[in-house]
């Protein structure tokens, strides 16, 4: 099914919020090569030079105020600007209809502002609350100002996607929801359940503990970030896996193997994404454990759909292998188009996603997240969930993009494919180096890991295996950001003609199923919600009240 709508007000608003989200890339990345070398056991602390220039007040806080902004850009600022992003880029694409001008206006003026606000308490050494930012430690508060109108512009942009499937919705009753844009809209339909809480705690809790002084509840600030922080991750994967399910198939030439099993994972996705947040606090006190057991269970019932979704993803590379005359077990792999960056990027990706998928039900574990508890193992899975399966995603579609959004070729073409595999190569031998040095007992978080010479020998080696693996993919990322940089900047044009001929799914609509209920599932979400939190809220505040404390200024 066909159909023409003009796309230059998103496209004008995908090309600069994807600009920033790489931005934020490099930025993010100039300070994650500091941290990974500077913590490196016998390695050289570049911190210590820096303070010995006089920047900051000494290597341990620069080290936390780098490692500050370092979460922030990526977890954060990379990701929600290539979100919205890249779904404003889809959305008239696989819809048919176009974004209402004036909420991506408004949209992309309150996240570049909050952006800018929360980046001048960064640098200057008034936010050193780390990406978690938990109380009683309290940042500027231009910081939680900043993050507030970040979060508000993407809630901006999320009502003018709705407002889009509204319109959609009207103009074709009966009709299935496409793939893609049920991707799109799952994202941020879990984005606006998962943020609702932080925006909460922060306007009750950390703006006045931060502006005024007042008091507050540890726990109670912790409950209320957790239920935005699992969620998030969520944020970040599901459009990656939108973009899997996007592009995969059209460049195999075959139909995904399942749309169905797309959707059913997709609401899977939103039915148990954000109940999720207490696995994180297995070894708070203040909590029944009952409340976590429950969560638990959630943890792994969220696991299913990301499982569902490898399968989708492989099960359509086998049938276009099979189609591609690739014979007996494995014969199907080599007629893949491995040669294109894009797809390799992406299957890597999912490749990579697997890890992450394991070391996360191993975190939600009772007995087994107080082993590797705030330990480098974190780190490591941390890693290949947002700093591969997400933002490998992200790099290899954008090669695309380059192409098409920005009308630019691709520079130093000859090796794009280098940046995928540097990146995998490199993170896979990261990851599973810091996996090990947690399973020791390295800590994270912590500005110096030596103790004075005194550090167990069996934190040595693995955490400077590690340190080999962050450059090899800082290698790749580089490579991709001078290409991206290189190409909107010198790049040959080509020509973009208006309006985009659209291609709203690759095969027709079928007629609507329960699964494009959204209705419906937006309510078994929340109902789901209240079910999970109702019994620690009621303990945290009734039966145990709340018990404040002042606030501390790092």
């Amino acid at each position: 099914m066909e159909t023409r709508v003009y796309s230059v007000k998103e496209d004008w608003y995908a090309r600069i919020t994807i600009a920033v989200a790489f931005i934020a890339l490099l930025l993010g990345g100039v300070f994650g090569v500091l941290q990974v070398i500077s913590r490196t056991p016998y390695w050289p602390n570049l911190y210590e030079y820096l303070a010995g220039l006089g920047i900051g007040g000494g290597a341990s806080e620069l080290y936390y105020r780098g490692l500050t902004a370092h979460g922030v850009l990526l977890a954060i600022v990379l990701t929600t600007f290539y979100i919205v992003g890249v779904s404003a880029y889809l959305t008239p694409r696989v819809l048919g209809v176009n974004i209402k001008p004036q909420t991506l206006n408004v949209s992309l003026a309150m996240m570049v502002i909050g952006t800018a606000l929360a980046a001048i308490a960064i640098i200057f050494g008034w936010a050193n609350v780390l990406y978690t930012f938990y109380l009683p430690l309290v940042a500027s508060p231009l910081f939680y100002i900043g993050a507030a109108l970040l979060i508000l512009g993407s809630w901006v942009f999320a009502a003018g996607v709705f407002i889009s499937y509204l319109e959609w919705r009207r103009a074709n009753p009966g009709v299935a929801i496409p793939v893609t844009f049920f991707g799109i809209m799952t994202t941020f339909i879990v984005w606006i359940m998962a943020t609702i809480p932080l925006v909460f705690i922060v306007l009750k809790n950390h703006v006045p503990a931060s502006l005024l002084g007042w008091e507050a509840d540890a726990l109670e600030s912790r409950l209320f970030f957790w239920w935005f922080g699992h969620a998030l991750v969520y944020f970040w994967l599901l459009p990656a896996i939108t973009i899997w399910y996007y592009y995969v198939p059209k460049a195999l030439g075959v139909p995904l193997f399942s749309e169905t099993m797309a959707k059913i994972a997709f609401m899977l996705f939103i039915l148990a994404s954000t109940p999720v947040g207490l696995h994180h606090q297995l070894v708070d006190p203040g909590i029944n454990p009952y409340f976590k057991y429950l969560q638990t269970v959630l943890t792994l019932i969220v696991a299913s759909p990301s499982m569902l979704t490898a399968f989708n993803i492989i099960a359509t590379m086998e049938r276009a292998g099979r189609a591609g005359g690739g014979d007996g077990l494995f014969g199907w792999l080599f007629k893949q188009p491995w040669r294109d960056p894009v797809f390799t990027g992406l299957i890597l990706a999912l490749i990579t996603f697997g890890s992450g998928g394991i070391t996360g039900i191993i975190n939600a574990s009772y007995q087994l997240n107080n082993v590797v508890h705030n330990t480098a193992w974190v780190v490591g899975h941390f890693h290949t969930t947002v700093g591969t399966a997400v933002v490998l995603t992200f790099m290899a579609y954008t090669y695309l993009l380059i192409r098409d959004l920005y009308g630019r070729n691709v520079i130093l073409r000859n090796v794009s494919l280098a940046v995928p595999i540097l990146w995998f190569v490199g993170m896979m031998i990261f990851s599973i180096s810091y996996y090990t040095a947690g399973l020791a007992g390295s800590p994270r978080r912590t500005s110096i890991v030596t103790y004075g010479g005194s550090i167990p020998p069996e934190w040595v080696l693995p955490m400077q295996i590690a340190a080999i693996g962050a450059i090899i993919f800082s290698l790749g990322g580089l490579i991709f950001l001078v290409q991206f940089f290189g190409s909107l900047a010198s790049g040959a044009r080509i020509p973009l003609t208006q309006p985009t001929l659209v291609i709203m799914n690759p095969h027709k609509p079928g007629p609507a199923t329960i699964l494009d209920n959204i209705r419906l599932i937006i309510v078994a979400a929340i109902i789901l919600n209240i079910i999970a939190y109702s019994g620690a809220l009621i303990e945290i505040y009734y039966l145990r009240g709340l018990s404040p404390v002042p606030p501390i200024h790092p």
